[in-house]
């Protein structure tokens, strides 16, 4: 027989489900004793809170005028405070969505890349006052508002006002300049378009759609308008560093910052209030309020908007925590179950014992002993820790196959770490031949005894067998020269 330390033991899944299982009837006692205290737990805090919180009526006939209006005080600071978050709250996710999505926030400040486009805007034979201001204004609305992006923001994946913000509009009044030509005068203004972005590509391609559209625009207003022209100068194509898009980047991060502090701020008024309230915390104010949305709490509730506590609403949340607790508490029982299987001291079926021990060879399994459910009779199977056979013929099967393995053996030592009586009561009942010594533990002269024998069985007992005496035990009888044909597991 070789040492065991030159196996290596092996976990059996389906044998470790298997003992969870076994114990579905204590984990279903765990999970309903765990569950029906969170639920009763959350239930009446729930009745407490919403009494509490309930500004229609007083909380008992104890409750004083004074000690009512403060309570009603408190609770509209609450309702206050807990408005505030949640607009806060949404202003933070913008800022974060801005911050993520944003074509300005991407900019290296570094290397911010920009085009700007010169049109010069042409009123001929044109004095009537503000022609050239109506002009600018309606090809500036046009660039800035106009939906021509959106096919262009759809292809790279962006919002169009994510492009538009990149996009500046400036002019020069068409009064500043007077060319007179043939005896005719023309006023001359021009119009500035800029684009900033993270690429040059970007602002080429953003540029030529803002051109386009201009043009397209020009048709239109110059027959609805004035007749005027409008031409193309020039674009430029600069390269720079930023510090303004820097310093606007650095403030919407500030600007997150600064929201979350004061959502601080409320929170930790409303840990107070709460306090003033005698409630456990926020969570029981901000929870109500979510489920009461409507209710009034200035002492008189309108028709419309007031609710009563229906036992259904405080009976709900129990409900979860009693589903949560009963889960938790079935979890506990059976990573307890895992955990002993895993390193228990003791093993506790054949599977495991022979997943420890694989070089040992299995004679048989006798059926578990004390009284058992259906159930678990039907877990020993398939766990096969037990057999469809009767008793008497399992016995006679675990007999028969003793005798076919020992039958070239004149000696045979059977010894084990179990109990000495139910060893005992087994080597009777199966009527095993051999010299039957258990334990060389309590009595060692065995050990010396087994150079003296052809042959070793071993009986070991579930849930009393420890598995270092076993192994203990496997390696002094190896040390003896004499081999392991096997053992029977009782």
């Amino acid at each position: 027989m070789e040492s065991t330390k030159n196996f290596e033991s092996e976990i059996n899944i389906k044998d470790l489900i298997l003992a969870v299982m076994k114990k579905l009837g204590v984990m279903i006692i765990a999970g309903a004793v765990l569950g029906g205290a969170m639920g009763s737990y959350k239930v009446l805090k729930r009745i407490k809170t919403n009494d509490v919180l309930d500004a229609r009526t007083r909380l008992s006939d104890s409750e004083t005028d004074v000690q009512y209006e403060l309570r009603v005080q408190n609770i509209n600071k609450a309702r206050v405070y807990a408005e505030m978050i949640d607009n806060l709250n949404l202003q933070v996710d913008h800022q974060r969505d801005y911050i993520a999505n944003s074509i300005y926030m991407q900019i290296d400040a570094e290397n911010v890349y920009q085009s700007t486009a010169q049109i010069t805007l042409t009123l001929q034979n044109n004095d009537i006052n503000g022609i050239d201001s109506a002009l600018f204004g309606a090809y500036e609305r046009e660039v800035k508002a106009g939906n021509y992006l959106d096919q262009y923001a759809k292809q790279i994946n962006k919002k169009p006002d994510y492009i538009k913000e990149l996009i500046s509009f400036s002019s020069s009044a068409a009064g500043n300049t007077i060319i007179s030509v043939d005896k005719d005068v023309n006023r001359v203004g021009s119009m500035y378009i800029s684009v900033v972005g993270p690429s040059r590509e970007f602002c080429d391609e953003v540029m030529e759609l803002v051109i386009s559209k201009v043009q397209s625009v020009y048709e239109d207003l110059n027959t609805t308008v004035s007749p005027h022209i409008i031409s193309l100068v020039g674009i430029q194509q600069i390269q720079k560093i930023d510090n303004g898009i820097r310093d606007s980047q650095i403030s919407h991060t500030g600007t997150i910052n600064s929201l979350q502090n004061q959502i601080t701020t409320y929170n930790d008024q409303l840990d107070k209030v709460a306090k003033d309230l005698d409630l456990a915390d926020k969570e029981a104010i901000l929870e109500y309020f979510e489920e009461h949305p409507d209710v009034k709490v200035n002492g008189i509730p309108s028709e419309t908007s007031e609710k009563t506590v229906s036992r259904w609403g405080n009976i709900k949340p129990g409900i979860k925590y009693a589903a949560v607790g009963f889960v938790a508490g079935a979890f506990l029982i059976a990573a307890l179950v895992v955990l002993k299987y895993i390193f228990g001291r003791r093993f506790t079926n054949q599977a495991q014992f022979f997943g420890v021990f694989p070089m040992i060879k299995k004679i048989g399994v006798l059926k578990p002993s004390g009284k058992r459910s259906k159930y678990d009779k039907f877990i020993d199977v398939k766990a096969e820790d037990d057999t469809k056979m009767s008793d008497d013929n399992n016995k006679k099967l675990i007999s028969a196959n003793y005798a076919n393995l020992t039958r070239d053996y004149k000696k045979v030592l059977i010894t084990g770490t179990g109990d000495e009586k139910a060893m005992s009561e087994c080597v009777k009942s199966l009527g095993l031949k051999g010299d039957y010594k258990p334990d060389m533990f309590s009595n060692p002269d065995v050990l010396a005894l087994v150079p003296e024998y052809e042959a070793v069985v071993l009986i070991e007992q579930r849930n009393y067998s420890l598995f270092k005496n076993v192994d203990k035990e496997i390696n002094l009888i190896a040390n003896g020269g004499t081999p392991i044909i096997g053992s029977i597991i009782i």
